[in-house]
């Protein structure tokens, strides 16, 4: 998790003086805009890897900065203070991500290259490239504002639904508010992404792509161990990604007693999503919201 870098406090610190300095805390979903332009960037009009830019290049080095257009997804050029997003970026969510991604390459003083470019392994949450690990860890707290996504996902009842708003709200992939809620929700939570489709269907059999759990679920049913081939037969609340009924499974906690536990799914044309919760409060009060 985030909270094992060294840097963790640093990043804390200066991600708070951007969103205070954008006047970002509260605003939904998170002006993206202003956090890049309070930390003295400007957005390339043209992306930098664009086609007609790479046609004016040598022809010895097309065929090279073509390959490389078809990987990077983000750069930051620090001493023009630019910032470049691929246009191939479909998702509005996680374009939002690579921008605040770059912005935190150029804010963090010890990242001294003068341009970072980034794939999609160095996007990654479980990128081992600590500049990387460091980069995403600020995006995820700029998008979501540090702690208040974890606020007000604590005054909502737990379920996929509520990850989807929170992500429309703060301006979010799915995929990257999922991953953010079962590491902060103050609850008793874990979640699961997998392959869309099964790897076999005799048992159903699918790959686990990652898993993240809560502190309290660590302390009630211990740190998640869950392999990379997940098989049905194994894991019963697998049965739910079939719409079979299943809301609910039994799980096993640390003092030898069986718990009921939640289930709840969402499924992307490519991803699957799992959700595993162990009751324990309801909405309190609804969310109030500053449009930015």
């Amino acid at each position: 998790m985030w909270r094992e870098l060294e840097s963790a406090g640093e990043i804390n610190s200066r991600v708070d003086l951007l969103l205070r300095a954008a006047d970002a805390y509260g605003r939904f979903p998170t002006p993206v805009e202003d956090i890049i332009r309070a930390a003295e960037l400007t957005e390339a009009d043209d992306y930098v890897l664009d086609e007609s830019l790479i046609k004016k290049a040598p022809a010895y080095l097309r065929t090279l900065l073509r390959s490389a257009k078809q990987k990077i997804q983000g750069l930051v050029d620090r001493r023009a203070r630019v910032v470049h997003v691929s246009p191939a970026i479909e998702n509005e969510g996680k374009k939002r991500f690579v921008r605040l991604h770059e912005t935190v390459h150029h804010i963090l003083p010890h990242q001294q290259d003068l341009l970072y470019a980034d794939d999609q392994e160095t996007l990654l949450r479980t990128t081992n490239r600590l500049f990387e690990r460091e980069a995403n860890q600020g995006a995820a707290e700029l998008l979501f504002q540090r702690e208040h996504f974890a606020r007000d996902a604590a005054d909502l009842e737990i379920s996929t639904a509520t990850v989807s708003l929170l992500a429309n709200r703060y301006g979010s992939s799915f995929h990257a508010a999922f991953h953010r809620y079962a590491e902060s929700h103050p609850g008793v939570v874990a979640a699961i992404v997998l392959e869309r489709t099964p790897r076999s269907s005799s048992p159903p059999t699918w790959r686990r792509e990652e898993f993240m759990s809560t502190k309290k679920w660590n302390e009630r049913f211990g740190q998640p161990s869950w392999p990379t081939m997940m098989r049905s037969d194994e894991y019963p609340f697998l049965a739910a990604l079939d719409f079979s009924g299943v809301d609910q499974t039994d799980i096993r906690n640390l003092a030898g007693d069986v718990d009921a536990v939640k289930v709840d799914i969402l499924q992307t044309p490519y991803k699957s999503f799992i959700l595993l919760w162990f009751p324990q409060r309801r909405l309190r009060r609804p969310l109030r919201v500053r449009v930015a």
